[in-house]
């Protein structure tokens, strides 16, 4: 029995060191380790202690709670249970399987150094697909006419890894004072990042690299950050075309929303836009002309909302609507997987397109689980910060993982979507279990 309770262990420390490594590489080789973490959990037996564990420390316990009510909201969504979502949903186990799992600590260590390993293979695959054809290894399917670092992960998972690689990468900066090798490393994440076209991982680097500004003692240090920082995204504006073009796009969207273009700049634009795409080469007055001498074309043009036809723009009416939707059913919400459902029901789209999601997560949960599922949501997040408060040491990434994900739900489905959501679960663990003192209390029956 001991020896078997050291081929469990060994097992174990490997799966955790691949895990790091392919949650960025495969969503299907992931998904085969989560399988056989889960089934390393289940063989190796002593529920009762593994049980009380989870029970008794916060975080395990609260990832419960809001995953026994999402299952529970079905009952009044009317929905079955087995669907997609609870699929995705069902990664969030991952958390109490880890933390009463039974690693080494040198491991648990390590799973990081994996994990950047991973997210350098996809800067080295996003290069490489500059100067030759790797689509069968690169996610696409967004912005597929624009040219950009493409990753093993979708723009907007792969800038969110990234941002989260370059704090880990700091992180071990103070750790082992390797200025120079960690240095270049970040630099490299960031280059990446800044060609990754994923506006949210950019954006949060620059929220919350003040945060880890405030943890650096030494003043020279930060100046130096600051003004390395200051010439890599000068240089990166004027070099590197997806973060230029983000920030231009972003700035107009923007610019649409709070002022919306009369009929005449409509027009205008329709006859830009009319005079480019003629293979004849009619010019932009003469279109202008003909919209002008046809009444039903001017209405058509003058019921044009741009102002909403932009990413920014549509989810603007996204979150406009979704706000309806919470003030139907606040309480309890509308049940599980019913978002999409009740959202193109009562708002139809002239495309006939379906709206999975308001890209908010918040909202999403709202929608869904009401207050009550929002509460228990929060709570996994205040646990995380509760002990990051108590901590003596009081580690950047401890305080980091929660807020980060709280910020970046604002913009997306990120607690739900498969490699975000395993990205927390992994580092919630690596981060906050502490295993030096629980170790003891896990062992095989």
């Amino acid at each position: 029995m001991k020896h078997l309770q050291i081929n469990f262990q060994d097992l174990n420390n490997y799966l955790l060191l691949l895990l790091g490594f392919f949650i960025s590489v495969s969503i299907y080789v992931t998904d085969v380790i989560i399988l056989l973490l889960c089934l390393s959990w289940l063989i190796s037996g002593n529920f009762r202690v593994k049980i009380k564990s989870i029970v008794s420390n916060p975080i395990t316990c609260s990832t419960i709670c809001f995953f026994i009510y999402f299952l529970i909201s079905h009952l009044w969504s009317n929905e079955n249970m087995f669907n997609t979502l609870t699929q995705k949903q069902s990664l969030l186990l991952l958390v109490p399987i880890l933390y009463t799992l039974n690693f080494d600590n040198k491991y648990i260590e390590n799973t990081k150094y994996t994990f950047l390993m991973g997210l350098l293979i996809n800067i080295l695959f996003s290069i490489m697909q500059y100067f030759t054809q790797l689509k069968y290894f690169i996610k696409t399917g967004h912005y597929e006419n624009e040219i950009f670092a493409r990753g093993f992960l979708d723009h907007f998972d792969y800038a969110v890894f990234l941002c989260f690689g370059i704090f880990l990468i700091c992180s071990l900066i103070l750790k082992h004072k390797k200025y120079i090798f960690y240095l270049i490393l970040a630099a490299i994440f960031f280059i990446a990042l800044l060609n990754s076209y994923g506006r949210i991982g950019i954006i949060s680097f620059l929220i919350f690299l003040p945060f880890f500004l405030i943890t650096l003692k030494k003043s020279k240090y930060i100046y130096f950050i600051i003004t390395i920082l200051i010439v890599f995204i000068t240089v990166g504006y004027f070099s590197f075309s997806p973060f230029k073009n983000r920030i231009q796009n972003t700035i107009h969207s923007i610019q649409l929303l709070k002022n919306p273009p009369s009929l005449d700049e409509k027009i205008e634009l329709d006859a830009i836009y009319l005079a480019k795409k003629d293979s004849t080469k009619l010019t932009q007055e003469y279109f202008k002309n003909q919209i002008l001498k046809n009444k039903l074309w001017i209405e058509s043009i003058e019921n044009k909302k741009p102002q909403y036809e932009t990413s920014m723009g549509q989810r603007y009416i996204l979150i406009k609507n979704s706000i309806q939707l919470i003030r139907e059913r606040p309480i309890f919400g509308f049940g599980a997987n019913k978002f999409s459902i009740i959202y193109n029901s009562q708002f139809p789209n002239k495309q006939n397109t379906e709206i999975k999601h308001p890209h908010n997560n918040f909202i999403f949960i709202m929608i869904e689980l009401g207050l009550f599922g929002c509460f228990f949501l929060l709570s996994i997040f205040y646990f995380h910060l509760k002990k990051f408060w108590m901590s003596k040491e009081k580690k950047f990434m401890a305080f980091l993982l929660p807020t980060f994900f709280m910020f970046i739900m604002l913009f997306d489905n990120y607690f739900l979507n498969h490699n975000t959501l395993t990205l927390f679960c992994l580092f919630s663990f690596i981060i906050f279990s502490n295993k030096i003192d629980t170790s003891s209390a896990h062992k095989p029956s």
